[in-house]
């Protein structure tokens, strides 16, 4: 008897940990029909997902209040900040936690995607393009997990990582082997920015005709740089300083090591280390039109063959 009473209880244990995902709703938003995404945030629930459509010509601003929800534009949907409002300036803001934001294209903002914290977010199958300031900016504390998404044409960085924030961009998690790789090109500043005591993991991704270097890695930040793509920037393909420190292999990926095709060399050196910083690992096949590995005095060099 007393099994059948433990036995019942384990039961009942385990249906009220699966309610929220039995009660998940998926609810409709149509742009196009007059709906808009912020309209969604009084009733949406943790596990729901907010299929989206059409032109939302609306700046969204996701609370910090909402956990664990999706929205999916479907690979149909655009994202487009309205103009003006220079309180609300980014076209797409998240304090939100655990949010996936994906298949939408994000445009017209001084940021395409800004995350503020701490918040979190998987930022999946995107076209983040033609934003003022940067297309992708992390800062205070939050965490993306940036997957197979274009960033293109910001006016300035295209992923920005910063205030002791923590990216992934190209993989979910390092021990997962499938890799997500991104596009990142053609922003007004470097591809990929890591600075202020943040991190990241940059593998897989495809980083190039940036206006300055494709990865920058400075202010006490840390970045794993592994089997990326980096053709011509103009800067350095990584740059390394004041206090930064990058690694160009992993004890839990075997990615290979980085690269530039031929014919497509950076502007600069293949890898740059000013101010203390240190680089580590296989040197691969980066190119710069100013010298391989340019080291300047008080850099730390265990770059290997």
């Amino acid at each position: 008897m007393n099994f059948i009473k433990a036995g019942k209880r384990w039961l009942l244990v385990c249906l009220c940990s699966f309610a929220p995902a039995l009660h998940a709703a998926t609810i409709t938003v149509d742009c196009d029909a007059g709906n808009t995404i912020n309209s969604v945030f009084a009733t949406v629930k943790p596990g729901d997902t907010v299929l989206v459509s059409g032109t939302c010509k609306e700046q969204v601003s996701i609370p910090p209040e909402i956990t664990r929800v999706t929205f999916d534009g479907q690979k149909k949907t655009t994202i487009q900040h309205p103009g003006g409002t220079a309180s609300s300036p980014h076209a797409l803001y998240n304090r939100g936690k655990e949010i996936t934001i994906k298949n939408f294209t994000v445009t017209g903002g001084q940021d395409g995607i800004h995350l503020s914290g701490p918040a979190s977010a998987v930022i999946d199958g995107n076209v983040v393009v033609k934003n003022s300031g940067r297309g992708i900016h992390i800062d205070k504390g939050s965490i993306a997990r940036i997957l197979n998404t274009t960033v293109q044409e910001s006016g300035s960085i295209g992923i920005d990582v910063t205030g002791a924030s923590y990216a992934y961009i190209g993989v979910f998690i390092p021990r997962v082997p499938t890799l997500s790789p991104n596009i990142i090109r053609n922003n007004g500043g470097p591809g990929v920015n890591i600075e202020r005591t943040s991190g990241a993991w940059i593998v897989g991704n495809t980083i190039s005709n940036n206006k300055e270097s494709g990865i920058a890695v400075h202010r006490n930040s840390h970045a794993d740089v592994v089997g990326n793509v980096i053709n011509a920037n103009d800067g350095d393909a990584i740059t390394v300083s004041y206090n930064g420190g990058v690694n160009l292999s992993s004890e839990t990926r075997r990615d290979g090591p980085n690269k530039t095709e031929s014919g497509q060399s950076n502007a600069g050196a293949a890898i740059r280390c000013m101010i203390g910083g240190f680089v580590e690992g296989p040197a691969g096949s980066l190119v710069g039109a100013k010298g391989g590995n340019v080291f300047e005095h008080g850099c730390v060099d265990r770059i290997t063959k």
